[in-house]
């Protein structure tokens, strides 16, 4: 089974009338095989989507989704509403978990990974560990070795605004304070604010 990250940017004030295209493009992905985990969007700036599906052969289910005619029509119905930044890429998984509470405030987080990825994730676990013991919930983390790109989320009881009081105290845990070396791996860095997206019923995985 392989896990895709699908990325693309929605253009602003268009995200309401988009997402009932986006749950078709699910329905129709799902019936070609694909198997849905996970979908946030970004709320600062114009909505980007990430999106998390698996396939045992990509290749044959994509070609399966171009070959079904509510592809096309999808595609027709969507291109006022998205930009052509699509990037689906392979990904390995760190963490998976189940959808959570759609209520929380979710963190989205992508570094572009310098030095040797063995050395990054030893310590980006011990992160982890930390953040949660702050209520800070880890949703997904993946890793694209080829292209030096990790992506990981977390969620937290609060709001966008509150979130650099919320984990001032992590920050300030002898424990973290011990990990400031994760940064020596980070060549740049974004983080914003998301909300995940709910899967339409029946159609979540693992």
């Amino acid at each position: 089974m392989t896990t895709l990250l699908h990325r693309f940017s929605v253009k602003p004030h268009h995200l309401d009338a988009y997402l009932p295209v986006w749950e078709q493009e699910v329905a129709v992905r799902t019936d070609h095989g694909f198997q849905m985990h996970r979908a946030f969007v970004e709320t600062d700036a114009e909505p980007k989507l990430t999106w998390l599906y698996s396939h045992p052969d990509p290749a044959a289910g994509e070609a399966g989704v171009r070959a079904d005619p509510r592809a096309a029509e999808l595609d027709a119905r969507k291109a006022g509403h998205v930009f052509g930044n699509v990037k689906v890429r392979p990904v390995r998984v760190e963490v998976l978990n189940p959808p959570g509470d759609p209520g929380r405030t979710v963190v989205m987080r992508r570094y572009s990974i310098v030095g040797e990825w063995t050395r990054f994730l030893a310590i980006w676990r011990r992160v982890v560990s930390v953040r949660e013991r702050y209520g800070f919930d880890c949703q997904f983390a993946v890793a694209d070795q080829p292209e030096n790109m990790f992506t990981w989320a977390f969620a937290f009881d609060g709001e966008w605004p509150d979130f650099a009081e919320a984990q001032r105290p992590y920050y300030h845990d002898p424990e973290r304070v011990a990990l400031r070396g994760v940064f020596d791996f980070m060549a740049d860095y974004d983080i914003h604010p998301a909300r995940e997206l709910p899967l339409p019923a029946g159609l979540s995985g693992a």
